[in-house]
Formats: C-alpha cells, sequence, structure tokens
C-alpha cells in the first residue's frame, strides 16, 4: 500500500487579514456552585476589579491557590478592536481550552466547544465593538460522557480505576487566543497534496484551495513554476532541479504563498513520501526503523501549558536520544510540538482521545460523534504538518469486540473522508493475547499498520502479531517499566535492553516508543505519593536517569568503537547498525575534541574507520542538525 504525501505547515495569515493577540493579562474567578450565567457573570460591565488576575494560556490546575481543583471557572478580558469594513468578518480563534467553554462576547453567547486538545473558532463579526468584553466559562470536569472520561459501565477495571484517566485534567485556556478579522471571501485552510516521483525526481503538487495563484519560494529563491486551475484547487510539477525531499534528517521546508481575491496565506510545506509495503515503513523509498517516545504534557508549574522553553528541551532532548518515530501523546499534540518537529525532523503519529473507551461507549452516537468532531479539528489542524506520518484512532480499547471493530472500521473510513493522504492505525493491548486465532478477530485488520502495548513477553507476542497479519508492519507504541521502590533503574535497564533486542530479532518492527520519555502527575491508583507516576527516562524536572542514557545508545543508528590509541593517534569505527534502528545515514559527523570529520554516506550495516590526533575527550557522533547522539568515552 502507498501514500504520497506533500504537506503544509500554516503559518501567520497576511494580505489583508488582521490578528490580534489576547494573549496575556485576564481576570478570573471560580465558580464551584456554578451560578455565575445566573448573576450576571457574561455582561459587559462584569467583572470588576476584585478578581484575581492571571496570564492567559492558562491553567488554573497549577495555580497554588486552586490546586487541581476540578469544575466551573470563568475568565475575562476586554480589549479594544479597530473598525471593520462592512464586508470583513471578525472571529475569536481559541487553540485549545481544556475541557468545555461557553463563550460570550459583548454579553451575547456567541458560541460552546468540548475537547480539551484541538482548535476551534467563534465568529464575533455582529458583536466587534470598538471597546470589548469577552467571557469564557470552563470546566474542566470529567465523566461518561467526555473523551477522555470515566468508563465505569462494562470494563473489566476496578470501579476504583474506572473512574479515573492516568494523567491531570489540566483545566483552563491552555493555549493561545486571538482575534482575527478576515475579508468576507478569505481563503479556507488550505490542504496540499503531492506524489513526488522518486525514481524522476519531480514532484505534483495540487493545493487544496478557493485562492487564485500561488507563488512558490524555496528558501528565499521564487521558483519558475505555474500553478493552474482544476476542479477543487490548483495544479503545479516541479521539475527535478527544484525539489529538494524532507526527511527526518534533512528537514526541508518550502515557501507557498497561496494569494485569492483580498487574503494570502503563506505556509511552510515539505515534500516527502511514506509507503507501508512488504511489512516495512519506507520513507522516500528507503526502509526505516526508529525508537520514539510517549511524552505526557507535563511540567511542575505550568502542567499542560507546554511553554517554549519547556517544549523546546523536551524535543531536544527526545531528538538527541534517537527517538523520533513516536506514538507522542493520548491526544493532540501542541501546534507548536509539530512545528518543531516539521524544521527539525521527527515522524509523529497524531492521536484523537478515545483512551480505553468502552463498547458501550464506542457504540454510543453521542461519544462516536464528540470523537468525530474532535478528530476532525486535529486532522484539519495537522494535515499540512510533514511530521505528521499517521493518524491513530485510540488507545487500549476492546479491539476484539464488535464495537471495538466497528469503532475502527468507521473511523478509519471517516479520518480517509478528511485525509486520504495519512496511514491509519490504534494503540492495540488485544491483538497479542492468546485468543486472537484470526486476522478477523481483532480490529487491526483495518489498519496500515499494527501498533501495539506491550509490556511483555516482547518476543511471543510481536511474533503472534506477525503470524496474524504478516504483511503490516509492527509498531511498538508503548513498552517500558515503572520506577517503584521494588524496581531499581538496573532493573529498568535491563528491561530495556532486552525488550530491545527482542525487536531487533523481529524485522517487521519498525518502532518502538518508550512509555514514557518524562514522569507525569496522576490520580491513577498505584501513583507515587509525591503524585507522579514514575514511568520517565527523565524526572519531572528533567533531570535524565540512567535509563535515558541507555536509550540513547539502544536507539542511536550507529555505534562507535574504539580501535585503537597509539603513537598520537586514536582510531574509531563507526558501525551503522543493520537491525533496529536501521536507516541510511546522510551527513552525519563524528568528533573528538577539536576534530570533526564527515562520515560518508553510510547504509545499515555499513562500517567506517576514522582516525583523529589522540586526546582526552569522549568521541561523539552527530546527526544532522547538530545534535549529539552518541557519545562514548575512552
Amino acid at each position: 500500500m502507498k501514500r504520497c504525501f506533500l504537506l503544509v505547515m500554516l503559518m501567520v495569515m497576511a494580505g489583508s487579514s488582521y490578528a490580534q493577540s489576547l494573549n496575556g493579562g485576564w481576570l478570573f474567578a471560580l465558580d464551584p456552585l456554578k451560578i455565575g450565567e445566573q448573576h450576571g457573570w457574561t455582561a459587559p460591565g462584569f467583572p470588576d476589579n476584585k478578581l484575581d488576575k492571571v496570564t492567559v494560556p492558562h491553567s488554573y490546575s497549577v495555580d497554588k491557590r486552586f490546586f487541581f481543583y476540578t469544575g466551573a471557572a470563568w475568565y475575562f478580558r476586554k480589549f479594544d478592536a479597530p473598525v471593520i469594513k462592512s464586508t470583513d468578518k471578525a472571529f475569536i480563534n481559541f487553540d485549545a481550552v481544556f475541557y468545555k467553554c461557553d463563550i460570550w462576547f459583548n454579553g451575547t453567547r456567541v458560541g460552546s466547544h468540548e475537547g480539551g486538545y484541538t482548535p476551534f473558532t467563534v465568529d464575533v463579526t455582529k458583536y466587534l465593538q470598538q471597546k470589548n468584553t469577552l467571557s469564557v466559562r470552563v470546566d474542566n470536569s470529567w465523566d461518561t460522557t467526555t473523551i477522555p472520561g470515566a468508563k465505569t459501565w462494562d470494563t473489566t477495571y476496578s470501579d476504583n480505576a474506572s473512574q479515573l484517566y492516568p494523567w491531570i485534567n489540566y483545566g483552563g485556556i491552555t493555549k493561545p487566543v486571538a482575534l482575527q478579522i478576515r475579508p468576507a471571501d478569505y481563503l479556507s485552510n488550505i490542504k496540499i497534496e503531492a506524489e513526488p516521483d522518486l525514481q524522476k525526481g519531480t514532484a505534483r503538487i495540487f493545493i487544496r484551495t478557493n485562492g487564485a495563484r500561488v507563488n512558490l519560494y524555496s528558501g528565499d529563491k521564487k521558483l519558475a513554476v505555474s500553478f493552474k486551475p482544476v476542479s477543487g484547487g490548483l495544479l503545479a510539477n516541479l521539475t527535478a532541479k527544484d525539489v529538494q525531499l524532507w526527511d527526518h534528517d534533512h528537514p526541508y521546508l518550502y515557501t507557498a504563498e497561496v494569494i485569492g481575491s483580498a487574503d494570502t496565506i503563506r505556509s511552510n510545506f515539505g515534500i516527502r513520501k511514506i509507503e507501508v509495503k512488504n511489512a516495512q515503513l519506507l520513507l522516500n523509498g528507503h526502509p526505516i526503523k526508529m525508537g520514539g517516545c510517549n511524552r505526557p504534557a507535563d511540567y511542575p508549574g505550568t502542567g499542560s501549558l507546554d511553554p517554549d522553553s519547556v517544549l523546546q528541551r523536551d524535543l531536544t532532548l527526545i531528538k538527541s536520544s534517537g527517538m523520533e518515530l513516536s506514538r507522542i501523546a493520548h491526544h493532540a499534540v501542541s501546534k507548536n510540538l509539530l512545528d518543531w518537529a516539521d524544521k527539525h525532523g521527527m515522524l509523529i503519529i497524531t492521536e484523537a482521545g478515545n483512551w480505553q473507551l468502552t463498547p458501550k461507549q464506542m457504540a454510543d452516537p453521542m461519544i462516536r460523534e464528540k470523537f468525530k468532531s474532535q478528530m476532525k479539528e486535529m486532522v484539519e489542524r495537522d494535515w499540512n504538518h510533514p511530521s505528521v506520518i499517521a493518524y491513530s484512532l485510540g488507545n487500549e480499547f476492546y479491539a476484539y469486540k464488535p464495537e471495538g471493530l466497528a469503532w475502527v472500521r468507521d473511523m478509519k473510513q471517516f479520518a480517509k473522508t478528511l485525509d486520504p493522504t495519512r496511514l491509519i492505525t490504534f494503540a492495540s493491548y488485544t491483538v497479542f493475547r492468546d485468543y486472537i486465532k484470526k486476522p478477523e478477530d481483532e480490529a487491526s485488520q483495518y489498519v496500515d499498520f499494527v501498533s501495539a502495548n506491550v509490556y511483555a513477553k516482547h518476543a511471543e507476542w510481536v511474533a503472534h502479531i506477525h503470524e496474524l497479519y504478516p504483511d503490516k508492519p509492527v509498531f511498538i507504541s508503548e513498552f517500558g517499566i515503572m520506577a517503584t521502590s521494588n524496581k531499581t533503574e538496573a532493573d529498568r535497564i535491563k528491561y530495556l535492553k532486552d525488550a530491545i533486542a527482542a525487536f531487533r530479532k523481529a524485522d517487521y518492527v519498525i518502532g518502538a516508543s518508550i512509555w514514557t520519555f518524562n514522569d507525569y502527575l496522576s490520580r491513577y491508583p498505584q501513583t507515587n505519593p509525591d503524585g507522579y507516576r514514575s514511568w520517565g527516562v527523565v524526572g519531572p524536572d528533567r533531570q535524565r536517569r540512567d535509563s535515558y542514557y541507555t536509550l540513547q545508545e539502544e536507539f542511536s543508528p550507529a555505534l562507535i568503537e574504539i580501535v585503537s590509541k597509539q603513537n598520537g593517534k586514536l582510531t574509531v569505527r563507526i558501525r551503522s547498525r543493520a537491525d533496529f534502528p536501521a536507516y541510511t545515514l546522510k551527513g552525519y559527523k563524528v568528533k573528538h575534541g577539536g576534530q570533526i570529520l564527515n562520515l560518508p554516506v553510510m547504509q545499515p550495516g555499513d562500517t567506517q574507520t576514522l582516525t583523529f590526533d589522540a586526546g582526552n575527550e569522549p568521541v561523539e557522533l552527530i546527526k544532522p542538525g547538530d545534535f549529539v547522539i552518541l557519545t562514548q568515552k575512552l
């Protein structure tokens, strides 16, 4: 099965559009009795100067005054706006609000939203004035009707565990907010598709848009390429001299400028091709096998806000340890995370919020519609990121029961109507069980590649998956071991090495995503007394544990061997792994002291010997982008 992509990353709207950030100072109030609306909190004259001041993006769950409060709360913002033309439209854009919210603008209710991790927009054209009041009621409560939520109806979990989900419901306006003014005939959310020809080096680009023309840039150079109108958008063909493929080591980005009658959008994009063939995952025609991670969005003092200082540090640590192919979270991740992955090169499977829904919930039309809404918002935001290679339909639900089978069949079809260019999977915890006897017994029959959370019997269980689906690659969406009083760091290191050794013997395993990169706060049973679940290879404050360095070595695509140190010379041998991880190395370097030598292109299994002037410094393997991925001491 083949999937061919050329994707875009939407940037700042240009042309005649106007954007005004509404981040920063807001007023805030708790509403535990949910009386705010009936007591006039929606009126422009409310609030007054007795309310608390907060800075949006904001989570009241981490504010020391409201620590882990669950319930309703209000945010208020007064702001001036320019006078708009009669032909303009005005919107309030929310990147994410957790979990439910209702919005009032100048005293009028203008919208509501459910879903804590995806963006939404409210039209305020009729109500925009020179001076405005925006009032937002937020509620971070969960129950059996929320996604994620409780699952007490028909679950095998204990009544205690089934009432909870294992990360914190960080409530608030957790991502940026902005006012946007656009012309009435503004450009809609464009989507760029392409089919690069790997033999000829050319690319066919189709932009789904209502725009009239496109300017295409490679770096600062405007390309001499013409787009012609076709049904549904604009089409062009790039010649080989103008095509540079995007991949994890060479994340080359272009810019497309789409111009409408009164509006312009500029978008970064990258060209690359993903295929599933013969139980392999191919990137631009080359097989790839990589390590990865799951990263709960949780940091002391900021919760799920993911400020740039935390996000960039985390992603640098992740990239530097070879965690480059990841089912990275149980829900839609931040746009900034995907922007970083586009720019620096990571392969991401984004997942909508079905975390352990029960059969009754998956059969419930209301739950199905809520999931579709949140899936649609995620897909339409993420479909242009070159780093996003697949969509996951959920995690650890009952995939062998009729409701689970119907869920994957139907939701795959729904996702494909939104974006047919991405691969589809879900994280199964039943596919390897002994009661799954034939392919038709489990919902993995419907996906492009099998994802499985495999915590034990690694060799036995992945072999069973392969017996069921011999033509499908297997991605280990979770494996790991929690640090407890009974499990030392040495125990964890042994577990990791044994698990990865099993994956190496299975040439159909394309990736292994550790649970987890970082520790995270939780209410789930068996959480540590300090409130953290210590699954991470880094602690809450990102202090690297020994298991981090173990994964850095195990996930490195090449190893460093010290051959000799004599007569003032140091000889080292670089061996590219042939099993796991495994992919072509291009543009890699080796550093010793102040000396840096370039490696030739190395295929899996190749070796290369290098000689340096001997020093006492370690030898470092450096991947493109100057990420040090392996250090060998002398």
